[in-house]
């Protein structure tokens, strides 16, 4: 990661993939989060989103991140391939699962989980070609 990186929300650096940087996942963080993910958009080119565990979210972030995901539905779905989220657990990481089908509705973009970073990438690099 860049020092340029290493402030930010995302971490771009293996650009298609984006991996959120969970430090970063402070009360306030959302206007960040909202002007990297259209600079994201931006790009015009497809990307895989990748969220390893980070700490619980504050609710007024949740709801801004929310109406974001809401406004930028259609730029999102075409862009962004797929939203992995990293967890550990087996337990945690099925309870996850059975939320997916709701979030891909909402936001349209497929969501899936792995128990590692280096599995994220692989599926990833694998939704990125197929698609």
């Amino acid at each position: 990661m860049t020092t340029s990186d290493a402030s930010k929300v995302f971490d771009t650096t293996g650009f298609p993939l984006v991996c959120l940087n969970p430090d970063k996942v402070v009360p306030g963080y959302a206007a960040s989060w909202k002007g990297e993910m259209t600079a994201l958009l931006e790009r015009g080119t497809p990307f895989a989103l990748i969220y390893p565990p980070a700490p619980e979210e504050d609710h007024d972030d949740r709801k801004e991140r929310g109406l974001w995901l809401k406004t930028n539905r259609e730029p999102l779905s075409r862009l962004c391939r797929v939203m992995i989220l990293i967890e550990p657990d087996a337990t945690r990481r099925s309870a996850l699962e059975e939320m997916f089908p709701g979030a891909e509705r909402a936001f349209g973009v497929p969501q899936m989980a792995t128990a590692s970073k280096a599995e994220a990438e692989i599926l990833a690099h694998h939704v990125l070609a197929s698609r």
